[in-house]
């Protein structure tokens, strides 16, 4: 996308802010990293399973933790926009 096409959306800030504000992500690095190492426990129970209980207990896990990590992505977008909301009044 262009830079008109993002203005025109309202994506981007205006050109005054460029450059001031923080860059610090705002998602939960520890839990992420927990549920990550979970959904790589995951993966490997359903490899290793060979199509019996192992294999499906590790596509659950993993669907879960897929799930999990999407919302604290989910939630670091929330608490970045309130920040931004906050910093325009």
């Amino acid at each position: 996308m262009s830079l008109d096409e993002l203005r025109d959306q309202g994506i981007l800030l205006p050109e005054e802010e460029w450059g001031e504000h923080s860059l610090e992500p705002t998602v939960a690095r520890g839990p992420l990293l927990v549920v990550l190492l979970l959904a790589a426990v995951g993966l490997v129970a359903a490899f290793v399973g060979d199509g019996a209980w192992p294999t499906w207990v590790g596509v659950g896990l993993f669907l879960v933790c897929l799930y999990v990590a999407t919302f604290l992505c989910d939630r670091a977008i929330e608490v970045q926009r309130e920040r931004m909301s906050r910093r325009r009044r």
